[in-house]
């Protein structure tokens, strides 16, 4: 599996443009194209017109970005400018350019426009192709460390695939944090989940740790603290189902994660068919 494009949305605020340079790391590393994109949505209309600035400043912007990325990395960037929802337009984009890899910055302030807590989920459950979700931390030598929790879930391919993929481009070291189960008849299913992975990562000779979670806590919250403190560069996380139960109840633990205090990229693996 390789990524070859890479769809970058943004509102020409620092944090997207922090995930523009992630997206241009990756894409040097593994020969990705990257496609810049703006939805021009109610919020940009009113960004415009109180700058006195008309639409055409929406595509000077973008260009500008596409100059800096060509000349500073060398890469095949193309722009688009749309305009409506952008839980509409991005998954149109995302379709029709059959994009491989969505790449976002979020935050708490506005830039031109909003894409952040609960935005943020609207957005990835709107496609169904993986995000990868950044705040302020840059992109700096890549992802060397990466956090992999390990839930009660038996469905692990796309991100155990995209692990790999992600470990091999940046010769990673994957570290498992697994959740620490009660109940006998699921311990027993989660074994063989985590054999499945050992044995996988064996396979394409991903270096990994493997770690247990405390007993009947926080979750999510304990793997962001263990993420932190083994100075992880990325969390890979999926989205599609149930990793985060029993703790998982309307999406806070994942939006709690895309948010977390040390600003850690998260990669939200998910197969949609």
């Amino acid at each position: 599996m390789m990524s070859k494009t890479i769809l970058v949305p943004t509102d020409f605020s620092i944090i997207c443009e922090n995930a523009m340079m992630h997206a241009a790391g990756i894409s040097k590393q593994i020969g990705a194209n990257i496609i810049l994109t703006h939805v021009i949505n109610s919020d940009t209309k009113v960004y415009l017109k109180k700058n006195k600035l008309s639409k055409d400043a929406v595509l000077e912007y973008l260009q500008d970005y596409q100059k800096r990325l060509i000349e500073n990395f060398d890469l095949l960037v193309d722009i688009r400018v749309v305009e409506g929802k952008i839980t509409e337009q991005i998954p149109k984009l995302v379709k029709e350019l059959e994009i491989d890899l969505l790449m976002f910055g979020t935050h708490g302030k506005k830039g031109m426009q909003i894409i952040t807590g609960s935005h943020a989920m609207k957005l990835i459950n709107a496609v169904n192709i993986p995000v990868l979700v950044v705040q302020k931390r840059g992109f700096e030598e890549g992802y060397k460390t990466i956090v992999f929790p390990v839930n009660t879930s038996t469905e692990y391919n796309a991100k155990l695939n995209w692990t790999i993929f992600i470990a091999q481009s940046f010769h990673s070291t994957v570290k498992l944090f697994v959740y620490n189960e009660p109940r006998v008849e699921v311990k027993a299913k989660m074994k063989l989940v985590l054999e499945n992975i050992r044995n996988a990562f064996l396979t394409h000779k991903i270096n990994f740790t493997e770690n247990i979670a405390e007993f009947e806590t926080d979750f999510p919250k304990q793997t962001m603290e263990f993420a932190i403190s083994n100075n992880a560069q990325l969390v890979t996380i999926k989205v599609d189902n149930d990793e985060f139960e029993p703790s998982f109840i309307v999406g806070s633990p994942e939006e709690k994660m895309l948010f977390n205090t040390a600003q850690i990229p998260v990669f939200c693996a998910q197969q949609k068919p």
